[in-house]
């Protein structure tokens, strides 16, 4: 078994540094744009009702829904590799639009671990911290 394992490990090097380092690049990537990210979010965000309706540009919510399924791709990704996987994957959420969003939003940002973290990154980028 450790023979097999040992020419998996040898067969697959190139591909295991790259991986490698690619987690190395979204870690620090990611270690630098959480905070200014989470510091885009308005601080009245969970007390008032911003939810896209037919003001909404098509062009701004198709980005946006393409940037927040990156990063929940993303965050998925950094759940097994360095990173910031919670708060990336709390994040594509909070960029895109589906049915149950907001019920989801206010769910995640009740447990206190989850909002201190984001206040936490968010003093980091210099601005308030949220309201519930």
């Amino acid at each position: 078994m450790l023979d097999f394992i040992n020419k998996l490990i040898t067969e697959y090097e190139d591909i295991l540094v790259m991986t490698g380092i690619i987690s190395g690049i979204v870690f620090v990537v990611s270690l630098v744009a959480m905070p200014f990210l989470l510091g885009k979010i308005p601080v009245d965000y969970f007390t008032q009702s911003h939810q896209c309706k037919n003001n909404c540009n098509f062009v701004v919510a198709t980005i946006k829904n393409l940037i927040g399924l990156v990063l929940l791709l993303a965050g998925i990704i950094m759940l097994v590799t360095p990173g910031q996987g919670i708060i990336s994957i709390l994040l594509g959420l909070f960029l895109m639009e589906f049915p149950g969003k907001r019920k989801l939003e206010l769910k995640l940002i009740g447990n206190d671990a989850t909002f201190q973290a984001i206040n936490w990154l968010r003093s980091k980028a210099g601005v308030p911290p949220l309201e519930r």
